[in-house]
């Protein structure tokens, strides 16, 4: 179960809604899954059944979740187009969309992390320095790693974007670019390296050093892409 923050007075209902969501976009809450009750929302978040029911209907609007009368509130696969589309996109598309995308992700991440999403990425930093010492690549941790990116930048549309970055990246011909980049073993010292060094600038919220050592590491990726 997620650790929910404290709501204050303004807008209930929104942060509320916006604390939901993200644990949807961040997985915590899997398709299918049933979301806590209307009685045990209202304790999480210290308020009343009306900004929760209004939550609800907001993520009900959204197509995040849907209503089963008398069961509960299960989530809803987030994209309603079939999965056909992750095997027409090129590898290289991707690389390219990353390229663009994620060093602006970082800076904005800089600027407005919370102390909550610090801790979660110091955790997430902390699993890559195991698995560095232990010679393993985790392609978990590296998502976790720039979804908390895009959490942490305060645009939720980011999110939407990054999901739908890592389901293409589950096509089978990004096992063999992973193979020559991140996955390889000369390779891990620096991914974790790279990585180290972007959470520190975000941390440090220093929005400069965060977009340039992001733009520095997807550069890297597309040229161990291409050799």
């Amino acid at each position: 179960m997620p650790a929910f923050s404290p709501v204050t007075s303004n807008k209930l209902y929104m942060q509320i809604f916006h604390q939901l969501r993200d644990a949807i976009m961040a997985g915590t809450f899997q398709v299918g899954d049933k979301l806590p009750s209307e009685k045990e929302l209202c304790e999480m978040f210290g308020v009343s059944r009306v900004p929760v029911r209004e939550a609800l209907c907001a993520l009900e609007l959204n197509g995040l979740v849907e209503s089963n009368q008398g069961q509960g509130v299960f989530v809803k696969e987030i994209h309603s187009v079939t999965n056909d589309w992750i095997n027409e996109i090129d590898p290289q598309d991707i690389i390219q969309t990353r390229m663009l995308m994620e060093p602006e992700v970082a800076r904005c991440a800089a600027l407005n992390i919370s102390e909550v999403e610090k801790t979660r990425m110091r955790e997430i930093i902390e699993r890559f320095r195991r698995e560095a010492e232990d010679k393993v690549y985790s392609e978990i941790t590296d998502r976790d790693f720039h979804m908390s990116i895009a959490r942490a930048s305060g645009n939720h549309m980011f999110l939407v974007l990054y999901d739908m970055i890592w389901k293409a990246m589950e096509q089978r011909m990004w096992s063999l670019i992973l193979s020559r980049t991140v996955t390889a073993e000369e390779n891990r010292k620096q991914h974790y390296e790279e990585h180290m060094q972007i959470a520190e600038a975000i941390l440090a919220g220093d929005s400069e050093a965060a977009y340039n050592r992001m733009k520095a590491h997807m550069e890297d990726l597309d040229r161990r892409y291409w050799n």
